[in-house]
């Protein structure tokens, strides 16, 4: 019994200690922050190049709605390419966010960006939608296929922004969880400011 009542204690006294080395530092949680930032910037320049190079390729012989699909496609993804370009060119130039406030305005102000740019992406689906409908009622053929080539292209890439900017959201916010840990180390007394490690 003594024995036990001694485990459960060393246990117990223990988890404190554990709890705390496994919360992050400053540096780790913002070198994760810019990592996934790098990660998700080059998934989208690495989507938009092979957009542009199959679409460059492909509108040559395409002929109907499958060339006003490429057609689309090329505009669309030359603007993601500088997206993704001037992404990564700050992303070149930034530093680490220097203190705890400042680290915690930017991943918040980040998750908030990424969830108002997945309602634009449900904005682009459902016109791109109301494109393919409007292609429906079209007189001329060359008007149909503009439509139905369009919206296509557009539903494709809103998807693949929605997925993209859901999935990011969903790993920026999986850091919430360590940077409240990392809050919680510091406390507001009658005496000044108190840092836990």
């Amino acid at each position: 019994m003594k024995k036990t009542l001694i485990g459960f204690l060393m246990l117990f006294t223990g988890i404190p200690f554990l709890y705390a080395q496994s919360a992050p530092t400053l540096p780790q949680l913002t070198e994760r922050q810019a990592r996934l930032q790098r990660t998700g910037t080059w998934t989208l320049a690495g989507w938009s190049l092979a957009n542009l190079a199959v679409s460059g390729v492909a509108i040559g012989k395409a002929e109907g709605s499958a060339r006003y699909f490429h057609e689309m496609n090329l505009y669309w993804n030359a603007v993601n390419v500088g997206i993704a370009g001037a992404g990564l060119l700050s992303l070149r130039k930034k530093s680490p966010s220097p203190t705890l406030s400042s680290a915690v305005k930017e991943h918040y102000t980040l998750q908030k960006t990424l969830l108002f740019n997945s309602g634009l992406d449900v904005a682009y689906i459902t016109s791109g939608f109301w494109l393919l409908d409007k292609s429906k009622t079209e007189t001329t053929i060359t008007r149909q296929n503009r439509f139905h080539g369009f919206g296509q292209a557009v539903v494709v890439q809103g998807g693949f922004l929605l997925i993209f900017d859901v999935t990011n959201y969903l790993l920026h916010r999986s850091d919430n969880a360590r940077l409240h840990q990392l809050l919680d180390r510091v406390s507001l007394n009658g005496n000044g400011v108190t840092l836990q490690f």
